[in-house]
């Protein structure tokens, strides 16, 4: 990678006694576009105000391409914003909304036609530069909002939950066409959102925030497969979180099962949480014949289309309760019904291990 485009050190906010923001640092580099992912309240929209000027931090560093802007206001800011809500405004065409920036910085008619012309054309709305925002779905109101941010062509574009308010099918596809652009344009992005799936389809890393800290920094894969704490194991896809006992070196207890994993950092006897992702739990049927298997009982199964959800419990997991999801194919080839007894196998390399504590270990 390149030096640093953005650089955030020790950045903190506060609001009388509350913390929004607490010695947040983080580098980002030109071109990458980089997700804040976290719950309500955890310090992503605070981080992005801080960076955009809108809400100046308490304390720390913001540096954009070299120059420390930390004290800037928004209008001294190299950056483009699209907010959730669109903020175009009603009473201006969808041209002039786009031209909005270029006419304050004015920029001769000639020349901002020719960029909005440009814009349109680019989200792939050419000839929808006479009608009104209120005319427009919101998915096509949401493109008019990035085509203005993109205007002044900021070296830097927010992106401010922009799909939130947009109904399911809408957001994936423009989730997809914003990624596109993105792409093409090789414009450092940063976008916040609380949506897993998004972050994970759209960002070069994530930033996973909690309670105004940074849990984990890392690309989509490592994000999912390799969650640095029990947090961003829980909050990142689904995941089984069962309590085990490791009972030998590079083993643990699991019911009546034991099963060989990766064992770092923790004493014999103690107690931990084992996380596996549904989907690597390998139903071998009815023998056993792999390591790491044991046997259980499927308590129920959800049907979900190319999919299947198992909750699989007794047997060898006693009362512990194991979600597995299994393919349609794979589920007809098993012959699969509720009450059925069978061996299940997980991979050593899947399961990871969190020390037992509250609420994240």
């Amino acid at each position: 990678m390149t030096a640093s485009y953005l650089r955030i050190r020790n950045l903190s906010k506060r609001f009388g006694d509350f913390t929004a923001l607490d010695n947040v640092s983080i580098d980002i580099h030109k071109g990458e576009f980089v997700c804040f992912l976290g719950p309500s309240g955890c310090g992503k929209t605070t981080l992005l105000r801080a960076i955009s000027g809108l809400d100046i931090q308490t304390h720390g560093t913001v540096e954009q391409d070299g120059r420390d802007i930390s004290a800037l206001p928004p209008a001294q800011r190299d950056f483009g914003i699209v907010f959730q809500s669109y903020a175009l405004f009603q009473n201006l065409t969808v041209a002039r909304n786009i031209a909005y920036g270029l006419e304050n910085r004015r920029q001769t008619k000639t020349a901002i036609q020719q960029r909005v012309k440009d814009l349109l054309a680019l989200i792939n709305l050419p000839d929808s530069g006479r009608k009104y925002p209120s005319q427009l779905s919101g998915g096509q109101q949401q493109r008019v909002a990035l085509a203005r941010a993109l205007a002044i062509s900021p070296g830097l574009l927010l992106l401010d939950e922009p799909l939130s308010a947009l109904d399911a099918k809408v957001r994936v596809y423009l989730r997809d066409e914003i990624k596109t652009l993105q792409r093409r344009l090789g414009i450092t992005t940063i976008m916040i959102t609380h949506d897993q799936e998004e972050a994970i389809s759209m960002a070069d890393r994530i930033v996973v925030m909690r309670d105004g800290r940074i849990e984990q920094i890392g690309t989509p894969l490592e994000i999912y497969h390799q969650p640095a704490s029990l947090f961003v194991a829980e909050f990142i896809g689904a995941m089984n979180l069962l309590p085990a006992t490791l009972v030998r070196q590079g083993e643990i207890q699991l019911g009546q099962a034991r099963l060989a994993c990766k064992v770092d950092n923790f004493t014999l006897g103690a107690a931990v949480h084992a996380a596996v992702r549904p989907e690597d739990v390998v139903c071998t049927g009815r023998t056993n014949g792999h390591a790491n298997s044991f046997q259980a009982e499927v308590q129920d199964l959800e049907f979900m289309g190319p999919f299947f959800w198992l909750s699989l419990g007794g047997g060898e997991l006693g009362e512990h309760r194991l979600r597995a999801q299994v393919s349609s194919q794979r589920a007809r080839e098993l012959g699969l019904r509720p009450r059925d007894s069978m061996h299940l196998h997980i991979p050593a390399e899947h399961i990871r291990l969190f020390a037992k504590g509250y609420p994240y270990g």
